[in-house]
């Protein structure tokens, strides 16, 4: 029989978050958290709300309470949410020192977040079509701390995006943005 300290010691360790997808069920915001995982199928938790940083915190007092972003790899926004959400969470994103300034930033439609959600394959698959993008297309703002730029910047109205869309096959492009 071992005696001695009777308190169980917990190691916490951090929920690490790869991607977070934006799309719209049922006419609610609904920000999903991709967690870090060796899985062939993503780990997610789905959040509803009203912005990234209302979900961020929703997430760490509800659903993840150890939520880490500072490996955030990508953000995918469904295209038509492009008004009310991409400036705000962008803009929220830039204040939080944790978060990579070279994470991607991407338009897309629901099929592609329904494929994205399917295989971690599928979100290596996105992430190597928009560096090739970014290659073939130097115009178009691919990351999110070039995105904040272009908002913050007086000198133009608009600025070009990666898009995605899934029909059969993963497609990209570039979606001009005007500002507000």
């Amino acid at each position: 029989m071992f005696s001695g300290c009777q308190s169980s010691r917990k190691i916490e360790t951090a929920q690490i978050i790869e991607n977070v997808t934006i799309s719209e069920r049922n006419g609610q915001t609904l920000y999903t958290f991709y967690i870090l995982s060796s899985a062939d199928t993503p780990l997610k938790t789905e959040i509803p709300a009203g912005s990234f940083e209302q979900a961020c915190e929703l997430a760490q007092n509800q659903y993840i309470p150890n939520i880490s972003l500072s490996k955030l790899e990508l953000l995918m926004i469904e295209e038509h949410l492009i008004d009310r959400v991409l400036k705000t969470d962008i803009e929220y994103i830039s204040t939080q020192p944790s978060f990579s300034p070279s994470a991607f930033v991407a338009l897309c439609d629901s099929k592609t977040i329904d494929k994205f959600s399917e295989s971690t394959r599928e979100q290596d698959l996105i992430e190597e079509q928009l560096i090739l993008l970014k290659k073939n297309n130097p115009d178009v703002s691919i990351n999110y701390l070039s995105v904040f730029n272009h908002f913050e910047s007086e000198k133009t109205n608009e600025f070009r995006v990666g898009t995605l869309s899934f029909d059969g096959e993963l497609k990209i492009s570039g979606k001009k943005v005007i500002k507000s």
